[in-house]
């Protein structure tokens, strides 16, 4: 299907697409107020200590600075449930940020810790940290919080944005002579509402999901390729990355695994450039994820994380310890159809402010259709499928083998947290509220999917009008995201 566009005009498309994540991620981080993002409250204060001492935290560093702490209890974070007639107001006016009251927070306070609240994450891995105190540094030291926040905000949109790039890249290499599923992949992923509110606040989640998806797009290329040296070392630099930014990286471990394993395999004759090639990614990621796992167990008592429980940032009443593995899953994937379903979707601030349920029913319906259809395709088609031979001179999209992969790519971290889950029941009586930004990784083969699935129902004549329907849609999703509930959630 061709879009009919030169490869110039497709790359300046592309271009447009980066620059439109770019303004539309600033424009998102202007609308949520002070603290309104997952944990930004406990990211920036990270980034704040690094950047005010010139060191990482050690042991004794557990506490929110005060400026922080102090802002907090301003702006009501945490402190006002949603409900569609309640707005957060600040001050005695309909609107008010309480400027003033953040500019009088003492100079001192952005060091000291004299109000003794527990940071939760000053022990966790310190690579994206450690970048983000760059820009505290050198740009608005001098202004006040909210300046300094706001920064910090454009920061993360500025490392957040490559996911268009990678998920063109992706698209390219999984539809070689679709130029549409091309530049519709990147359109969908680039106006994600989710996506974009997660790439628009103070978190290591949005240049997470670059590296998580990168190591999709890397390990496509071995699958088409085989893996070389080069291949190895660009693998080895992103999880190492990745880990150092979140270790929960470590699920993807079995998925490279399995597609080094493979092209083994498959490489009858010329197995040890495989092997060599995979001692040279492992000598990269070895070093930094040893360093990291010797501190972890220093400052946090655990190889990769901080224990919520353990350290007392998460108090659990009533525990119940009672639960057994088939319930357990069966409320687990119930939860997954439910809440990790709409909080991958639409659900923003700090995860209290839904859309209207028929929207999240009219996803879920398109989303059993696009599955129906990818089934369909499969047993219709599974005769004439594409050959390896036929995807790597670019006849046809890629072969079976590499969409079980990309399925593993959502399948896994979901049975990942599911026995994360069940033992966090099992220890502390309690789970740990899944939430759909922890999937956010595999957006690209998520939306790659859903695309594929809705117009294998089509005749091929309606596909061009299928392809600007998914688009429009998708842009129409974002802006009234931002306009008819963001916006009127904190300031109408």
């Amino acid at each position: 299907m061709a879009e009919l566009l030169t490869p110039r005009q497709e790359r300046w498309l592309i271009g447009l697409l980066l620059v439109i994540m770019l303004v539309k991620g600033a424009l998102w981080s202007l609308a949520f107020p002070l603290w309104q993002g997952p944990d930004e409250d406990d990211h920036y204060a990270v980034i704040q200590f690094i950047g005010e001492n010139g060191r990482l935290p050690d042991e004794a560093d557990v506490w929110l600075p005060d400026e922080v702490a102090l802002s907090r209890e301003l702006a009501d974070v945490g402190r006002l449930d949603y409900n569609p007639e309640q707005r957060q107001g600040w001050s005695d006016q309909p609107v008010g940020l309480r400027e003033a009251e953040f500019d009088s927070l003492p100079l001192a306070s952005r060091t000291s810790t004299q109000t003794q609240i527990t940071a939760k994450l000053m022990h966790a891995t310190p690579l994206y940290y450690l970048l983000a105190a760059i820009p505290y540094r050198l740009v608005g030291y001098e202004e006040n919080l909210l300046v300094r926040m706001q920064v910090q905000r454009l920061f993360a949109v500025l490392l957040s944005s490559p996911i268009v790039l990678v998920a063109y890249l992706t698209a390219r290499l999984l539809f070689p002579n679709n130029q549409a599923m091309q530049l519709t992949v990147p359109i969908l992923v680039t106006f994600h509402p989710q996506l974009t509110q997660m790439t628009a606040v103070i978190s290591v989640d949005g240049f997470f999901f670059v590296l998580y998806a990168l190591l999709i797009y890397l390990c496509l290329r071995v699958l088409r390729d085989g893996l070389g040296v080069t291949t190895a070392v660009f693998i080895g630099l992103t999880f190492a990355a990745a880990f150092l930014i979140k270790p929960t990286i470590n699920g993807f471990v079995p998925l490279v695994a399995l597609v080094v394993v493979y092209d083994w395999w498959r490489r009858k004759g010329a197995r040890w450039p495989v092997v060599w090639a995979a001692v040279v990614m492992n000598v990269i990621i070895l070093p930094p994820a040893a360093w990291w796992m010797a501190r972890s167990w220093r400052l946090n008592h655990d190889l990769f994380y901080f224990n919520p429980v353990v350290e007392g940032h998460r108090i659990i009443q009533n525990p119940f310890y009672e639960y057994q593995f088939l319930p357990h899953m069966l409320d687990y994937y119930q939860s997954v159809w439910g809440g990790l379903f709409v909080t991958w979707w639409a659900h923003f601030g700090w995860v209290d402010t839904p859309l209207p349920p028929w929207v999240y029913h009219l996803l879920r319906v398109l989303t059993v259709l696009a599955i129906a259809g990818l089934a369909w395709k499969l047993g219709r088609g599974w005769a004439k499928r594409p050959s390896f031979p036929q995807w790597q001179n670019g006849q046809r999209m890629a072969p079976l083998v590499v969409w079980l992969f990309l399925a593993l790519t959502i399948l896994v971290p979901v049975l990942l947290l599911q026995v994360y889950d069940l033992t966090f029941w099992w220890e502390y009586g309690n789970g740990r509220g899944l939430q759909g930004r922890y999937w956010l990784g595999t957006v690209v083969p998520m939306l790659t999917f859903f695309t594929l699935g809705l117009l294998f129902w089509l005749p091929q004549r309606w596909h061009p009008a299928a392809h600007w329907l998914l688009r429009l849609g998708m842009v129409l999703f974002n802006f009234v995201a931002l306009l008819g509930y963001i916006l009127p959630r904190y300031y109408l």
